[in-house]
């Protein structure tokens, strides 16, 4: 995936780039060239899902190639170590 200046005066960069960088060149944000839509069997049995497989799903399309796929499951096993509450806002969202 790419990575775009939201200056849009700075070259595209990657995962890696954008990550290590933190701004671009022209001092904007980094921001995906597009957003990956969730796959249908992850949101349909999403109840079946542990946090942190929710969030190596999610976010292994924005980076990509940038970190091995291995690797990248252990951040998110090391990052999401915590319980994440959900609140009932009504009975379809929470």
């Amino acid at each position: 995936m790419q990575y775009y200046s939201t200056n849009r005066e700075s070259p595209k960069v990657d995962f890696k780039a954008a990550t290590i960088n933190g701004l671009a060149p022209d001092r904007g944000l980094y921001f995906p060239t597009t957003i990956p839509p969730l796959s249908p069997q992850l949101l349909k049995n999403l109840q079946n899902y542990s946090d942190t497989d929710i969030a190596f799903e999610v976010i292994k399309p924005y980076v990509g190639e940038s970190i091995p796929v291995t690797k990248l499951r252990q951040i998110v096993e090391e990052t999401i170590s915590f319980p994440i509450p959900l609140v009932k806002v009504n009975d379809r969202i929470s």
